[in-house]
């Protein structure tokens, strides 16, 4: 790389399956702790390579883990670490629960299914989450290892789904139900209002009545009003997505790999995420040979050299169309060893 890369109060790291995405964040973290910054690093991937990468649990899913410099080889020396949080919803709704006394409302078996971590609440869940740690100010910059493919672009549009249904129509729900949403001391029952505002709920909720029964359909009511009652949480999120649009407050790493050849998918994210993303977006294309590929040492017109020739030209191909189709691009090579606290370590080097 030409010149270091300013680090901003959150950076994103997106891109399809297997491209060493959660790899090239991760190093990204332990290459800006090196530099005396406070960096939070999470990893909203369903896959949690992370928890491979750094050797975490299950158990810790959910909570912050500090992970020290003593564990990489080239940052042995030195004294200091990052955090990591395995993206947990049911966490993080716990934490809203705790911090709304509601900890007894939040039992609630719906609000338990939709706080598994491949539910539909996940990535609004995550920016919840993001925006939570972005508002503590506790650190310089959050790295943000995201889903791949199209789950990445769900992410960014989690910010509507929250805009939608707490949408002021969602009111006639409460005025159906009979329930209302007290600022101060959750919801509390009310008189059922005998003027129904909108039939369309009526019908859902009495063929919900019909099929599942009156019990579901009173567990299915706790478990909106639960949320209902929490929308200040939820409405604090919508910040995050125009905030990502500011070049002073984020980054954008667009992650590729010669391995893989993906550099075409990258371009078709980049296109969807547009409306999200400002100039300073980066291709970054990782597990790059063309430096060994120029030392291998070959006898011409061998099976060898032909297939040094082959993978150098499939490579330069590569790195000659993104350039042509990205303003910025950064290189990494591809890192020989066995365990991937090593490949974290070496390609942290690569950073400045």
């Amino acid at each position: 790389m030409s010149s270091e890369i300013k680090h901003k109060p959150i950076e994103i790291f997106c891109g399809t399956g297997g491209v060493g995405k959660t790899t090239l964040a991760t190093s990204r973290a332990l290459f800006l702790a090196s530099n005396n910054l406070k960096v939070l690093l999470i990893t909203i991937d369903p896959a949690k390579r992370l928890k491979q990468i750094l050797s975490l649990d299950d158990d810790d899913s959910g909570r912050i883990s500090n992970i020290s410099s003593h564990i990489f080889k080239h940052f042995q020396d030195k004294n200091f670490s990052f955090d990591a949080l395995l993206m947990s919803p049911h966490a993080t709704l716990q934490r809203m629960a705790k911090n709304n006394n509601q900890v007894e409302d939040f039992t609630n078996p719906i609000l338990k299914i939709l706080a598994r971590p491949n539910s539909g609440m996940n990535e609004i869940m995550a920016i919840v989450e993001v925006q939570h740690h972005l508002q503590m100010n506790n650190y310089d910059t959050v790295i943000l290892d995201t889903p791949p493919g199209k789950h990445f672009i769900d992410f960014l549009e989690s910010t509507h789904k929250i805009q939608n249904f707490f949408d002021k129509s969602f009111v006639e729900i409460f005025k159906f139900i009979g329930k209302q949403v007290d600022k101060t001391t959750s919801f509390m029952p009310k008189r059922i209002i005998n003027n129904i505002v909108s039939t369309g709920i009526k019908k859902l909720l009495s063929y919900l009545e019909k099929v599942t029964g009156k019990d579901f359909v009173n567990t299915f009511i706790e478990a909106i009003a639960v949320l209902y009652a929490n929308k200040d949480s939820f409405l604090e999120a919508l910040t995050f997505q125009e905030n990502l649009k500011s070049q002073d407050f984020s980054n954008w790493f667009l992650v590729a790999s010669v391995e893989q050849q993906k550099i075409t998918e990258a371009s078709t994210l980049h296109s969807e995420a547009k409306d999200f993303m400002h100039s300073d977006n980066y291709l970054a294309i990782n597990k790059c040979l063309q430096k060994d590929l120029l030392s291998w040492q070959t006898e011409k017109y061998t099976k060898f050299d032909k297939l040094r020739s082959t993978m150098l030209e499939r490579e330069q191909n590569l790195c000659k169309y993104a350039k042509e189709n990205f303003s910025k691009v950064v290189e990494f090579p591809e890192v020989f060893d066995a365990f991937p606290e090593n490949h974290v370590d070496i390609l942290a080097t690569y950073w400045s």
